[in-house]
C-alpha cells in the first residue's frame, strides 16, 4: 500500500510535513511514489539537508530566470527538483516563503514541503512562530516517531522538552506515553494551533515497527482521531511496505 494512495491525493496538492521522527524520509518516499507523468517539486520553509543531486537536483530561487529555466528543464526530464532560497554554512538548503510555495504550484502538480524542523528527534515542542506551514497547504501530515514512546521527556529525546512540559503539564524526566503525545497534538497552543482551515490533516505515526507493543500506536490513534485529524496512519517510511494500518 502506497503513501500517495492512503493520503488520497487529488489532481493538484500542496502537501506539508510537520512534527518529528521521519518527516524528510516520508516526504522523499512520497516524491518517489508519485507517478512520473506528474510534476513534483520538493521544498522547505525551514532547512533540509541536500539530497542526492542525481535524483533530486537543487534549484535556488535567487538565480532569477536561470532558476526558472533549470526548474522547467528538470521537470521536463522527469526529475523531482528540490527548491530553496540558498545554502547555509552547514550546506543545508534554506527555506522559501509561503508565497513562493504558492508560486511553485504553477510549475508542478504536487509541491511537497518540509514545514518544520526537529533536529532529527521524534517529538518537538514548538515556538510561537513554528511550524511554518504554507497558507495554501491542502494536505498537512503530522509526523510522530513511535520510538519516542517509553523514552524520557528530556533534550536527548525531544526538541525543546520544556515547551512539551509546559503544554502537557508533565515534568521534565517523565516517561512519554500516548496521553502526553495526544495532549501535545490537541493543545490549543500545540503544533496544530495555526494551520490552513481547509487543509486535510493526517497523523503519520512513523517507525511503528520499532514498538515492542504495537497496541500503543492503536491507542494513540483513538485518542487523536477526529480532533482536527481526519486520518491516522501507522507505518514506517523506510520499510518496503510503509503502511501498516489506517484509521479514519
Amino acid at each position: 500500500m502506497k503513501i500517495s494512495e492512503i493520503l488520497g491525493l487529488k489532481e493538484r496538492e500542496i502537501v506539508s510535513f510537520i512534527g518529528g521522527g521521519g518527516k524528510t524520509s516520508l516526504m522523499f518516499r512520497l516524491a518517489e511514489e508519485i507517478p512520473l507523468q506528474y510534476n513534483v517539486i520538493i521544498t522547505t520553509t525551514t532547512k533540509i539537508f541536500q539530497p542526492p543531486a542525481e535524483r533530486f537536483p537543487l534549484v535556488l530561487l535567487g538565480c532569477g530566470e536561470q532558476a526558472e529555466e533549470e526548474l522547467a528543464g528538470h521537470l521536463h526530464s522527469g526529475l523531482r527538483p528540490v527548491v530553496g532560497s540558498g545554502l547555509s554554512d552547514e550546506n543545508k538548503v534554506e527555506g522559501v516563503s509561503s508565497e513562493q510555495v504558492s508560486l511553485l504550484q504553477h510549475y508542478a502538480d504536487y509541491v511537497l514541503v518540509e514545514a518544520d524542523g526537529s533536529r532529527g528527534l521524534p517529538l518537538k515542542g514548538h515556538l510561537n512562530y513554528e511550524p511554518v506551514i504554507p497558507r495554501d497547504t491542502t494536505v498537512l501530515v503530522v509526523v510522530v516517531g513511535a520510538d519516542i514512546l517509553g523514552k524520557t521527556l528530556d533534550s536527548r529525546h525531544v526538541h525543546r522538552p520544556e515547551i512539551v512540559s509546559r503544554l502537557t503539564g508533565r515534568k521534565i524526566g517523565s516517561i512519554i506515553d500516548t496521553d502526553m503525545i495526544a495532549e501535545l497534538i490537541s493543545h490549543p497552543e500545540g503544533m496544530l494551533r495555526e494551520y490552513p482551515p481547509d487543509a486535510r490533516v493526517v497523523l503519520f505515526i512513523n517507525k511503528i515497527d520499532l514498538l515492542p507493543d504495537p497496541d500503543e500506536g492503536y491507542r494513540l490513534e483513538k485518542l487523536v482521531l477526529g480532533k482536527k485529524i481526519e486520518k491516522v496512519i501507522l507505518g514506517s517510511a523506510m520499510s518496503q511496505d510503509p503502511i501498516l494500518v489506517v484509521l479514519e
